[in-house]
Order: structure tokens, then C-alpha cells, then sequence
């Protein structure tokens, strides 16, 4: 299937890069934290506080289950852990390429700092916690990435354009 799929730390900016390239290929955009979330009518914080991590890494799996069964092409963004599973990495295959949006240390922490629906990180010293969060997870971003885009320095509109040059390049 040839659907784009973007993977990245939280704050990565990969939401408003799926934003921007489903309004360039008129293509919908399915956002995996906001398919939990609409299904259980929670936030994902309210889902892992009731339910736990296990739960919602289930429910992440059963809708890119889901996905592989649909034809059309969409944009698809990954929820920051979802690379965990290594379950997932047959439907993310199948399902198309994965773009790891790599975004600085620095950068992630600034806009983590902004974002409310971040708000749980902030509990702790949130440079350790994020640092530690992001060495745990960058090893599975690099496993299922079909390819890194490195966006320092780069816009998200940038961003977009350089996952649609790798699209064409694809092809």
C-alpha cells in the first residue's frame, strides 16, 4: 500500500506535517492517538491512567490492524510509542513507508514546555524524562523508519516536502 507514515518523538511536529500533506495530496489524515482516543471518548492521558500502557499500546495495534484491511491511501500518524511494539512492524510494512521526523533534543523540549496535552511530562525535571524517554525510543524509530528526516532547522512545510520527494522517488 503506498499510504505515508510518519513516526517521531512527541513534539516532533509530525501531526502538522501529516496536516500539511493531507491537504497537498487531498488524501485523510489518521492520527493513531486521536483514533484511541475518539474510540474510548478519553485523552490518551485518561486512557493510560485508567487503563494502562498495555491497553493503549493494544488498541494502537488493532487500528493498524484495521488500516491494512483498507484500501484507500492516507496520511498515518504514529503515536510516539506505538515503534515500541515490534508486533506492529508487519502492518507498518505493509501498510507503507515510515518517515522518522527526527527532531533535536532542544526544539522537543521547547515545544513539549508549550503543550498542554503534554502537561504530564512536566511533573518531573522534564529535560531527564524526555531524554530518557527519547534514548529508549529512538532505537525502535530507526528499526521501522524507511527513512530519517533530520528537521533541524527546517520548517514543517519543509518537512512535507521532503517526505513528497521521497514519495516520488518511490514510486
Amino acid at each position: 500500500m503506498n499510504n505515508i507514515i510518519l513516526e517521531g518523538f512527541m513534539g516532533s511536529g509530525k501531526s502538522t506535517v501529516g496536516k500539511i500533506l493531507s491537504k497537498k495530496l487531498a488524501l485523510p489524515l489518521v492520527d493513531i492517538d486521536k483514533k484511541v482516543s475518539g474510540r474510548l471518548g478519553m485523552k490518551p492521558v485518561e486512557v493510560y491512567d485508567r487503563f494502562g500502557d498495555s491497553y493503549y499500546r493494544a488498541m494502537e495495534t488493532m487500528i493498524l490492524s484495521e488500516l491494512v484491511e483498507d484500501v484507500r491511501p492516507v496520511i498515518i500518524v504514529l503515536g510516539s510509542g506505538l515503534a515500541l511494539m515490534e508486533q506492529n512492524d508487519s502492518y507498518l510494512n505493509a501498510l507503507g513507508r515510515v518517515y522518522y521526523i527526527k527532531t533535536p533534543l532542544p526544539t522537543l523540549l521547547n515545544r513539549i514546555s508549550k503543550n498542554e496535552k503534554h502537561a504530564w511530562l512536566q511533573d518531573d525535571d522534564l529535560s531527564d524524562h524526555v531524554s530518557r524517554m527519547l534514548k529508549e525510543r529512538e532505537p525502535a524509530y530507526l528499526r521501522i523508519a524507511n527513512e530519517v528526516i533530520d528537521t533541524d532547522g527546517l520548517t514543517c512545510e519543509e518537512i512535507a516536502e521532503r517526505v513528497l520527494s521521497s514519495q516520488k522517488q518511490h514510486a
